[in-house]
């Protein structure tokens, strides 16, 4: 049984400020819920959630100590551009990476939108592409566009034939004319799509486990109240509702708020075996557990 909130704050510990790099969508579902709800006050945590527009800005602010916790793909701890030796202390789940297309066989003339060439992201693409499609991409093909919402946002504009999307985006594609082609569970099941990080040297403070177990609460929560719960909380942080709704289906399916808290040795693997295929020139020098925080699965 998880302790009460307010016990997770150590008797006279003043109010923590934290400030959190995170990404636009419906993934932050339970963050927001946490924040309508109360409960990071009532953690003794003064949250400042702040969305990015991709994951340059976000490693950027990262190393300029504008955050102190993040919400970013695990493979950013692996590209070995972050500073302030960063570590994993939850896994969560924003619902399946899927690869969606204008209708019509992949071209090799077709622009791919990526966050960057060397992230995650990208390499789910490629492996959806290959193995799914039997159509291997091509560095030249891709194009940095930004986060899921500017990659989404670059298909009806024609700035890209392709992209890789989460809920609610991947649903809203394939309603504009955007079908699905693969996704991620079918190329890498056991990839972690996102992680909290915060510095190594604050992983086991009151205020991380704090932080952590509000996340764990607010999801948990979600998950019990079902769809129309999760649909309420998603509309009053401000989606529209048919992208309320869009969300509903990734965030209840196998890759969404139900996935595993636990930082797994076996799911960073997975993300390390993506990098290695497509990127084989840019491996970390750390080993995988150095990058888990204390206490989570090695």
């Amino acid at each position: 049984m998880l302790p009460t909130l307010s016990a997770l704050r150590p008797p006279d510990e003043p109010a923590r400020q934290l400030t959190v790099g995170v990404f636009p969508g419906a993934g932050n579902v339970h963050l927001h819920h946490a924040v309508d709800s109360g409960y990071f006050q009532e953690a003794g945590l003064e949250v400042n959630l702040v969305q990015v527009v991709s994951s340059d800005q976000q490693m950027a602010g990262w190393n300029d100590v504008d955050f102190d916790i993040m919400h970013t793909s695990p493979d950013h701890l692996l590209r070995g551009l972050l500073k302030r030796d960063p570590v994993a202390v939850r896994a969560e789940g924003m619902g399946e990476l899927a690869v969606h297309r204008r209708p019509g066989a992949p071209l090799p003339t077709d622009r791919w939108a990526v966050d960057n060439a060397h992230s995650a992201f990208a390499f789910v693409l490629r492996a959806v592409l290959a193995d799914v499609a039997d159509s291997p991409v091509t560095d030249d093909q891709l194009v940095p566009v930004g986060g899921t919402l500017q990659r989404y946002r670059a298909l009806p504009a024609d700035a890209a034939d392709g992209t890789t999307l989460h809920p609610p985006f991947d649903v809203l594609a394939a309603e504009q004319g955007f079908p699905r082609i693969g996704g991620h569970l079918q190329v890498a099941p056991d990839l972690i799509t996102n992680v909290v990080v915060t510095p190594r040297e604050a992983a086991t403070a009151w205020h991380t486990r704090a932080y952590v177990g509000v996340c764990r609460k607010s999801a948990e929560e979600l998950l019990a109240s079902g769809a129309s719960g999760i649909e309420a909380a998603l509309l009053r942080h401000g989606l529209p509702e048919a992208a309320a709704r869009a969300a509903i289906p990734g965030l209840l399916g196998p890759a969404g708020l139900s996935t595993p808290s636990e930082v797994t040795l076996r799911g960073m693997e997975a993300v390390a075996a993506l990098r290695r295929r497509f990127a084989p020139d840019q491996q970390s020098a750390r080993p995988l557990t150095s990058l888990i925080g204390p206490g989570q699965g090695h």
